[in-house]
């Protein structure tokens, strides 16, 4: 499988982005956007695995303060990041590759990304899949940040996460802690944004999953214009992506099968 690994500029930072399989004209590509901890290497092998189960292409890149792609500074960030993610980069992103039809696949922050782009993207976005996505700041959400912190601060979860960010291990974890632990968050909404949304929509949850997801998941079904499908996976958390890899690529093929390709 051809990939092929470059770097794109993007809200005047320098991004790192890989992309597997062959970029054909006129089909759709799927952009895989990753949580709020993780950067291209903890996607692990599934990007291959969605180019095998789609005939797609799959383009993956690194945010701003994730992997390679700079460093944060862990103070509490702007509570419309994702908007901004999804408003300014993405789409500058898509700009830099020549990506005209994008199918998009998130994951936890990368998800709410997702769902937040085709308000501004249009008809670009073809279909989006969400992977676990946070979209209420409530106290299921925010005790599962607290115990990652916990952990952060045992040294267990910083030796992990520093093999992926290195030195931009603490700026990174502190961003994203502070921020979502922070007063200012809990008038975050992305109401408008969902029901901005016109193409096919799939949503998974586990119903293990430490950040919870039922009040995310009541939010998507009140807003969405169309019914999303849904794959809720027992026994399954945060990670379904990579635990329930079966389920996860059959809600992607099935999403794919709504987009005239």
């Amino acid at each position: 499988m051809q990939k092929q690994t470059i770097t794109v500029m993007a809200d005047n930072q320098q991004l790192r982005v890989v992309i597997f399989g062959d970029m054909i004209k006129d089909a759709p590509c799927i952009v895989l956007l990753h949580g709020g901890l993780d950067c291209i290497e903890t996607w692990k092998d599934f990007p291959k695995e969605v180019v095998k189960a789609t005939g797609l292409a799959v383009v993956v890149y690194e945010r701003f303060g994730h992997g390679q792609s700079g460093q944060l500074n862990g103070e509490i960030r702007d509570i419309n990041y994702r908007h901004h993610e999804a408003n300014v980069v993405l789409p500058q992103i898509l700009g830099e590759l020549g990506i005209q039809r994008v199918i998009l696949v998130g994951h936890s922050d990368g998800g709410a990304i997702a769902l937040l782009a085709p308000k501004s993207l249009g008809e670009i976005v073809v279909g989006v899949c969400a992977i676990s996505p946070p979209l209420v700041a409530e106290e299921t959400v925010r005790a599962g940040i607290k115990n990652a912190v916990t952990h952060y601060e045992s040294g267990h979860l910083s030796k992990k996460l520093k093999l992926f960010h290195g030195d931009a291990t603490e700026g990174l974890f502190y961003s994203w802690a502070n921020t979502w632990m922070s007063e200012a968050f809990d008038n975050w909404s992305c109401d408008d944004d969902l029901g901005a949304i016109r193409c096919p929509v799939s949503l998974i949850f586990g119903l293990a999953d430490e950040y919870g997801h039922q009040p995310s998941l009541d939010l998507l079904q009140a807003r969405l214009m169309n019914a999303p499908d849904v794959t809720l996976i027992e026994n399954s958390g945060h990670l379904s992506h990579h635990f329930a890899r079966k389920e996860v690529l059959e809600s992607i093929k099935h999403l794919i099968e709504k987009i005239a390709l």
